[in-house]
């Protein structure tokens, strides 16, 4: 639609379906424009049948103006335009100019654009998948990622050597065809020949040393690592500092996804990054983010060609009827509940001067607080948590204690570290509540909000108390609670004492040195009860999602996976005689 400012300038002038005598020159002044200029406008509103404009012959004789659209009329058009362009965060703007009414109408419309199509584009079918997604800065450079969202991109755009499959608990070939050890020290990989990057180049064992060597010098991961030996263009050598059976699990997380070095030094990696995954990044503006299928890919093609993310603002996600997020599109759609493995926690900094280096200390506030009631979502979808793990804290469910000791410790005062990961998706409800707890039996705090990035941080364990935060287990769940126990970027290992420190570095070796899961997953278990007992953590919750998932639908595994998103790689759509034949 044409000059849609003038338009929405009339409508604060002229009530919609009355004729209204007016004059041109009145007109002129209304729209800040020329005599000559109001004639176009009319009669190109007109043509296009969203203004009646008559005029009259005669000295004295007025035109007639009828405007044949609401503002939210004349808005809905603009926004509906704008969409179809492409043009999504200008739409999003003019509906926030809309009475709710109209914003609910376009919500309807919205909705209706989205989810799975096929589409013709050069002589070509393109299967496509469109779907809102918050408006955030997604980080893609593998190396870097905080969130699970950004877990689920890179896994899209980028490959690593080998991958974990949840429900198998088995590795299975990726970049690497085949791998080997004879002490758990020295393992080789095979890699595929004829792996191309999305812009082109072979990949190589090369390629695999120097992403492990910017993991180490840049990201501090990986520190197992003594030395790496490209043997061949197509085999290298991991020599490690310990026997490590678990190392090539480690290799199947999201930050070991084989990157092109050159591309990460000329800069612009972060927003368009290149791998040698199922799908490569063909534009990522401020309105959506699209992947399109890598048609070199070495391995299977995935059935969607297309995905289109759309950049919406927030409370999009939550009224949003469709089928990829929280809401029932119609009674065809089942709701299923998913677990997210992880739970939000409370570490108390061991180390720091202050209150907390005293175990005795930390067990006299610890048996004080209502861990039940520190939550940081809505009750129906959190659970109280004694481990990362819901089926031991399901087996291990603790009874609300008879809290009858009555002391207090009034005039202390504690800082808590509360992770964020973004604008908005933080702890901060969760730490609220600790902290209304702590003010009860008289300890004073204060709040602040830190980056998940740094939270773990030489400065942070110097100036905080307290640390509030949470974690959501990747596809292997013992590898993600391996790094989240040991490492740095997380505040449980660097805020506990030297001898805490030295018992699950122990403990850690045994998990690593053993081939037999069972026992390893008892040795980790032993790490949380030596946490626990040190009252050094208290667990807080663990959360689940009713999502609806189809019941008898022609699209196969349309499902969220333990990155709470669908995994494009799997999609596909079965035959259906109705499309009919060829």
């Amino acid at each position: 639609m044409r000059y849609v400012e003038h338009l929405l300038t009339l409508d604060n002038y002229f009530e919609v379906g009355c004729p209204a005598e007016t004059t041109v020159a009145l007109l002129a002044g209304m729209l800040n424009c020329s005599e000559r200029h109001v004639k176009n406008i009319m009669n190109a509103l007109h043509d296009e049948q969203v203004i009646h404009w008559a005029t009259a012959r005669g000295r004295g004789k007025k035109p007639r103006l009828t405007l044949l659209l609401s503002k939210d009329d004349i808005l809905m058009a603009e926004a509906r335009r704008l969409v179809e362009t492409d043009r999504f965060r200008e739409a999003f703007l003019v509906v926030e100019a809309m009475s709710q009414p109209g914003k609910e109408e376009f919500h309807q419309w919205f909705t209706n654009s989205l989810g799975l199509s096929r589409k013709r584009e050069k002589e070509e079918e393109l299967d496509t998948l469109r779907y809102p997604f918050y408006e955030t800065q997604l980080i893609m450079d593998p190396m870097l990622i905080k969130s699970r969202h950004d877990a689920h991109m890179v896994q899209q755009i980028f490959d690593r050597l080998l991958e974990f499959d949840a429900e198998t608990g088995k590795l299975l070939p990726r970049i690497a065809h085949h791998w080997e050890t004879t002490d758990g020290k020295r393992w080789t990989f095979y890699i595929h020949k004829g792996i191309l990057f999305h812009h082109g180049r072979r990949l190589t064992s090369e390629d695999v040393r120097n992403t492990f060597e910017r993991l180490q010098n840049e990201g501090g991961l990986f520190p197992e690592i003594r030395n790496m030996t490209v043997c061949h263009e197509t085999v290298i050598q991991f020599d490690l500092k310990w026997v490590d059976y678990l190392f090539p699990r480690s290799l199947a997380t999201g930050r070991a996804s084989i990157i092109p070095i050159e591309k990460v030094k000329e800069g612009d990696f972060q927003q368009m990054p290149i791998g040698s995954g199922p799908y490569q990044l063909l534009d990522n503006n401020e309105n959506m983010i699209q992947l399109e299928v890598n048609p070199l890919y070495f391995s299977t093609r995935p059935w969607l060609d297309r995905i289109e993310i759309i950049k919406t603002p927030a409370e999009y996600e939550r009224v949003e009827r469709h089928p990829f997020l929280l809401n029932q599109p119609d009674s065809t759609w089942k709701q299923v509940t998913r677990i997210e493995e992880g739970a939000s926690f409370v570490v108390f900094n061991c180390v720091k001067d202050g209150p907390f280096n005293s175990k005795e200390m930390r067990k006299n506030i610890r048996e004080k607080l209502r861990p039940e009631d520190i939550r940081n979502e809505w009750h129906d979808n959190e659970f109280r948590a004694t481990s990362f793990l819901t089926k031991h804290s399901l087996a291990n469910q603790a009874k609300p204690k008879n809290r009858l000791d009555e002391r207090r410790f009034d005039g202390l005062h504690v800082k808590i570290a509360v992770q964020q990961i973004r604008q908005g998706a933080n702890h901060e409800k969760a730490a609220k509540l600790l902290q209304a707890q702590l003010q009860d039996i008289g300890i004073a705090s204060q709040l602040d909000l830190i980056d998940a990035s740094a939270i773990g941080s030489h400065d942070c364990i110097s100036t905080y108390d307290l640390f509030v935060g949470g974690i959501a287990l990747g596809k292997d769940h013992l590898i993600s609670l391996m790094r989240v126990v040991q490492s740095a970027a997380f505040p449980i290992y660097p805020a506990m004492p030297k001898d805490i420190r030295e018992k699950i570095d122990e403990k850690a070796r045994v998990i690593r040195g053993s081939r037999e899961e069972q026992f390893r997953w008892n040795a980790y278990y032993e790490i949380e009860e030596l946490l626990s007992s040190e009252d050094a953590i208290l667990f807080l919750q663990h959360r689940f999602h009713s999502v609806y998932e189809p019941d008898n639908s022609a699209f196969v595994n349309i499902k969220l996976n333990s990155n709470g998103r669908v995994d494009y790689r799997n999609v596909w759509k079965k035959w259906s005689g109705e499309e009919g034949q060829r």
